[in-house]
């Protein structure tokens, strides 16, 4: 794990910065990947996404190094960027957030009604098959294949 995930570092944020990747690669992508594989391996029909959208009201509450982390999308699945006053953890959410929030709950509504996320306006989101193709969710949508492959390998050998 050393190797693979802080080998070459040359500096403590490095260090740190690896220690974070590796563990939420096994916490939460390798599991996730895992689970969407045997749904998938099931004949169920699995649409898989990685958020990545750190939110504006993260500056100087959070350190730089963290991104998105675990759960950040549930703001923007529940509409927080258009809550006001003490209820919302949001506050002074971008009108570009405001629409990944906008574009989120129809991903997530037109799953809820029919079983596929897809809909007008919304970038393709392709269902995860033997190809392991999945979404990207920032401001941007764009479908991608083998969520961090090389460091998947790695922890399927491992495990």
């Amino acid at each position: 794990i050393y190797n693979e995930y802080i080998g070459k570092a040359e500096s403590p944020a490095q260090v740190r910065d690896g220690l974070l990747e590796a563990m939420g690669d096994v916490y939460f992508v390798f599991s996730s990947i895992e689970v969407a594989r045997y749904h998938r391996d099931a004949g169920n029909p699995v649409y898989f996404y990685e958020y990545q959208h750190r939110p504006s009201a993260a500056e100087g509450v959070l350190p730089e190094f963290v991104k998105a982390d675990h759960g950040a999308e549930i703001a923007f699945v529940f509409g927080k960027p258009f809550l006001a006053g003490d209820v919302s953890m949001l506050t002074g959410a971008t009108e570009e957030e405001k629409k990944l929030s906008r574009t989120v709950m129809k991903y997530w509504t037109n799953f809820a009604r029919n079983g596929n996320p897809n809909g007008e306006g919304l970038v393709h989101w392709p269902r995860y098959d033997l190809d392991e193709r999945y979404l990207e969710i920032d401001l941007k949508q764009k479908a991608a294949e083998k969520l961090k492959e090389q460091k998947m390998k790695f922890w399927m050998q491992l495990m």
